[in-house]
């Protein structure tokens, strides 16, 4: 089937590119289709967006479909096939590796816009940013347009197959309310896991930044997300920090994978996932971040924590490839 022009109007576009308006396209599809035929819309819905993408980006990008994606590129024909078997033979590593925690359900495709430049990447995600400074990105889950895709730069196109990684596995566990912390922790696991890249590294120069940065008010802002919003050593911290705590629950406590996983479904943002790891393995997620950085205040604290923001919609009003429970970008 080709586009309806009845959803012309809303594809959009902004400071170059294109974005469409996805709440009132879900509405015609709920009212005009069938559920039955809804899938193979929203994968023409995708289709008629990556054309889109393509046309405002330059003559050198070029939409790739494999069995579950469609990529929008500039990358030369060979690297395109590869990346496109990686990405399906990731989706399914990712699935198996996280099984009953990670999901697949919705209706059309996965969309990946693989950017040949940072500042086509930035100018890009900068739509979904609010006003001040952000954080460098490698890649971006984008949850907050109503379709949920995501943007990577292939400036080194020796490398950039981790970012994909990373950012599918975001997509899969988006439909749990998961801490920022849990939910980027799994995602450096996967790219561990799948890309065999060191993600995690940690020597006593980056053990000193730790402990002179994490204390009782700056611990409350990795447990409720905050940390990863404020630029500089808060945000790179952040991220070690959740490996640490992911690798303790793994290799220190010796957890079983089902623990573990269980520990995944079970934990929740509004407490950091302090009665998840009450409840499966008997101790605080203080004791964990006691056991790295010693003594101290480390108990999450949600009576602390600014208002999480959440979406006024309901998260399964829009049926297209996912959409968020939680008003928030993870990078």
């Amino acid at each position: 089937m080709g586009l309806s022009p009845e959803f012309s109007p809303f594809f959009q576009k902004e400071s170059g590119f294109c974005y469409p308006n996805w709440e009132e396209i879900n509405s015609l599809v709920e009212d005009r289709y069938p559920e039955s035929k809804w899938h193979e819309t929203w994968c023409e819905l995708a289709r008629a967006w990556a054309e889109e993408i393509c046309e405002c980006s330059g003559t050198n990008y070029a939409v790739s479909e494999s069995k579950n994606f469609l990529i929008v590129s500039a990358l030369p024909k060979r690297l395109i096939r590869d990346t496109s078997k990686f990405l399906d033979r990731s989706l399914l590593a990712i699935l198996k590796n996280l099984e009953g925690v990670a999901n697949d359900s919705g209706y059309g495709m996965h969309v990946v816009f693989v950017f040949d430049t940072i500042d086509h990447y930035y100018n890009y995600i900068s739509h979904f940013h609010g006003e001040g400074v952000h954080p460098m990105s490698g890649g971006m889950c984008i949850t907050s347009s109503g379709y949920t895709h995501f943007a990577v730069p292939a400036t080194d196109l020796s490398a950039f197959r981790s970012p994909l990684v990373h950012e599918m596995t975001h997509v899969l566990v988006e439909h749990l309310p998961l801490p920022i912390w849990l939910n980027e922790a799994l995602a450096m696991r996967m790219e561990e896991e799948i890309c065999r890249s060191p993600v995690f590294h940690i020597d006593r120069e980056i053990y000193d930044k730790h402990a002179a940065h994490w204390n009782a008010e700056t611990v409350q802002q990795f447990w409720s997300g905050g940390s990863w919003e404020i630029h500089g050593d808060s945000f790179e911290l952040s991220y070690n920090l959740a490996q640490v705590l992911w690798r303790k629950l793994e290799s220190d406590l010796r957890a079983p994978r089902s623990e573990l996983l269980g520990f995944v479904a079970d934990s929740n943002w509004s407490d950091g996932g302090e009665s998840a790891c009450q409840n499966r393995f008997g101790i605080s997620l203080a004791d964990l971040v006691r056991d790295f950085l010693g003594e101290g205040d480390w108990t999450p604290k949600p009576e602390m924590w600014k208002p999480k923001v959440e979406s006024t919609s309901d998260p399964r009003t829009t049926n297209c490839r996912r959409d968020i429970p939680l008003a928030h970008d993870l990078e």
